[in-house]
C-alpha cells in the first residue's frame, strides 16, 4: 500500500519540479554574459533524478527545457538539442545516485561527484547545441561558442558543486516529513 501513495504522488511532484524549473529559468532569475549563463534551474532536474532515479530525471529535465524553449524561442531545427543536456544531466544524475544508495547509506562526496561530472557533459552537450545552432542561423563566431568553453565548464562544476550541497538537506528534509 505504501509504494503505492508514492507513486500516486511521484507525478504531481514531477509536475511541480517541472513548474519550479520554468520558473528558475525565468531571464529575471538568470544571469547571461557571453556565452555564460549562471542558473540554477537544473536543480529540480537533479533532486528528481536522486529521489526518483533517471527516467523521472530526464522527462522532468526534457518537458521543463521544451516548454522553456517554446517560451524564448518557439519550436525551431535545434529545439532537441538544447533539451538533449538537461535530459542526459537527469539520467546521469539519477543513475549515479541510484548507484551510491545501493552501496553506501549517505555519503555527501558521490553528490558532488556525480553533480559536478553530469555538469561537465551537459555543458559539452550544450556546447555542441550552441555551435549547431550558431551555424545553421549565421550567427558563428569562434569566441561565441568555444572562446569561453573553458570558464562555461568551471562555472557548471561550481554551480554543480553548490547544488550537490543543497540536495541532501532537501532530501533528508522531504524524506522527514513524509513527502517523500
Amino acid at each position: 500500500m505504501r509504494k503505492r501513495i508514492k507513486n500516486i504522488t511521484r507525478l504531481p511532484i514531477n509536475g511541480m519540479l517541472i513548474a519550479v524549473y520554468i520558473v528558475l529559468s525565468l531571464p529575471m532569475l538568470t544571469i547571461n554574459v557571453g556565452g555564460l549563463k549562471f542558473t540554477f534551474e537544473h536543480f529540480p532536474v537533479l533532486l528528481c533524478a536522486v529521489l526518483y532515479g533517471p527516467i523521472d530525471g530526464m522527462i522532468v529535465g526534457a518537458l521543463g527545457e521544451l516548454i522553456n524553449q517554446m517560451m524564448t524561442f518557439g519550436f525551431t531545427p535545434t529545439t532537441a538539442l538544447w533539451i538533449l543536456p538537461i535530459a542526459v544531466r537527469g539520467i546521469l544524475v539519477g543513475l549515479g545516485a541510484r548507484m551510491f544508495k545501493k552501496r553506501t547509506r549517505f555519503n555527501p562526496i558521490w553528490m558532488w561527484i556525480v553533480c559536478i561530472l553530469s555538469g561537465v557533459v551537459s555543458s559539452g552537450l550544450n556546447t555542441l547545441a550552441l555551435y549547431v545552432d550558431s551555424k545553421m542561423f549565421g550567427y558563428y563566431t569562434y569566441e561565441l561558442v568555444f572562446g569561453v568553453l573553458a570558464m562555461r565548464i568551471t562555472l557548471s562544476a561550481i554551480t554543480s558543486f553548490v547544488m550537490g550541497n543543497v540536495l541532501a538537506p532537501v532530501q533528508f528534509g522531504l524524506k522527514k516529513a513524509g513527502l517523500i
